[in-house]
């Protein structure tokens, strides 16, 4: 212990140099120490082995995907065989004679022949198809050697059919359509029947506002004009089709018309027809007694008098029509007499039994409502059968008083007669009421 410490206090403080090859030796060792011990700001043996194992990694992911390549593929049938069985052949090289039961099977199971010099060679089995009438006995293989490096599997490679043929490609969406028809008279009813190819859904458009998302739909067109009808179609991977059509609506006529004199003596007047009609250019008119007329606006004399049916077809150029058929056109102004039950007479006085428009507001005289008549005679009974009235003029009628004396109200019966124009007689009777206010 004395004798360190004697050292250290006499050496302490000299100075050594030490050689040069005794510097390289000690950077050297402090290099491999360095090398061996993790530090992350420089390259060591922690980062070699790292690059490594990443190495050793990728080869292990990229080789089997090399091996997957040699995969067996199917094979490809050369056509029909019938009453086959399997055996194996070997593959050798062109002018070699094949020996029956002289081949071997080695470990791996791969077949050798057996030559006459008693050599081994290598060859590649494959199970091939063979008639069994063809007979297995020298039968010389004519192709190139193959080696046996290749594996049997790859004899027979059936061509994979093209991607297009194993992708169930989306064909592009069609937009197509038919219509029952293309123009027609309003309301025109059309039937569309949708012919698109590849569609997922659809849209129709008809032009007057209208749409719909029916496959094959039916529209109303019920003003005339002409529509553009759009079909939109719309596949399922998004693509869009369209396709129109036009349909022309023609007006429909409307058929109209007036018969003068309004309260016409058949068979005495001459009637006239006025033809009011729109949107028609053809006529026809039927005037019930068996006659016809195909001008627009025609005159007709009836030879006597009846209820007739007149009726009027006005069409238009594009075939478009309307009719009016006017039921008992004369009826108003059939041969006719009529009289009231009831009437309420003026209060004020007598009036003589004229009528006019407004005394028949207020029903103050008794008198008939009449057409085509001749002659006339109206007579007036108490209950009692007593006559209070008579007229011979059609004109005048009973205004309720009796010798200037307002009557009584109640029953009273009334008694007419006379002739029609056609000379046809008449008698009526009845009752009427009188009333006061």
């Amino acid at each position: 212990m004395r004798l360190r410490e004697l050292f250290s206090q006499k050496l302490g403080n000299a100075e050594v140099i030490p050689d040069a090859s005794v510097s390289s030796k000690l950077m050297r060792r402090l290099a491999r120490q360095e090398f061996l011990r993790f530090n992350p700001v420089r390259f060591n043996i922690y980062y070699l082995g790292g690059i490594m194992v990443a190495a050793i990694t990728s080869a292990i992911i990229l080789l089997p995907g090399k091996a997957n390549s040699d995969e067996l593929k199917p094979l490809k049938p050369s056509g029909e065989i019938t009453n086959i069985v399997r055996k194996e052949i070997p593959i050798v090289s062109e002018g070699q004679t094949v020996i029956k039961n002289a081949d071997t099977f080695n470990n791996k199971g791969v077949r050798s022949i057996r030559n006459q010099s008693n050599t081994r060679t290598p060859v590649v089995s494959a199970k091939v198809p063979v008639r069994t009438s063809q007979s297995l006995e020298n039968i010389k293989i004519t192709n190139s050697v193959v080696s046996d490096t290749v594996a049997g599997k790859s004899l027979f490679i059936k061509t994979l059919p093209e991607t297009k043929e194993l992708k169930n490609e989306m064909k592009p969406v069609e937009a197509s359509f038919e219509t029952s028809v293309t123009e027609g008279c309003a309301p025109l009813n059309v039937i569309f029947s949708n012919r698109s190819t590849s569609l997922d859904s659809c849209r129709w458009t008809f032009g007057d506002g209208g749409y719909s998302y029916e496959k094959n739909p039916k529209w109303i067109f019920d003003v005339d004009g002409e529509y553009k009808v759009l079909l939109s179609v719309f596949g399922s991977d998004g693509s869009v089709a369209e396709s129109s059509a036009r349909i022309t609506v023609h007006p429909r006529p409307v058929a109209k018309f007036e018969i003068t004199p309004e309260k016409a003596i058949l068979p005495k007047d001459e009637i006239r027809f006025y033809n009011y009609s729109t949107d028609a250019s053809i006529f026809k008119w039927d005037f019930g007694d068996g006659t016809t007329s195909s001008i627009a606006d025609p005159r007709h004399w009836y030879t006597k008098f009846a209820n007739y049916n007149v009726t009027l077809v006005a069409s238009s150029e594009y075939g478009c029509s309307d009719s009016l058929v006017v039921m008992n056109a004369f009826s108003g102004s059939e041969y006719f007499i009529e009289l009231p039950n009831a009437f309420i007479p003026n209060t004020l006085g007598p009036s003589g039994g004229f009528y006019s428009a407004k005394s028949d507001e207020g029903a103050q005289v008794f008198h008939p409502n009449f057409s085509g008549v001749s002659d006339y005679q109206l007579k007036i009974f108490s209950k009692l059968g007593i006559l209070i009235f008579e007229s011979n003029d059609i004109n005048i009628g009973w205004d309720g008083y009796f010798r200037g004396q307002l009557s009584d109200p109640g029953v009273y019966i009334w008694k007419v007669r006379g002739n029609f124009r056609n000379g046809e007689p008449f008698i009526k009777m009845g009752d009427v009421t009188l009333l006061r206010n």
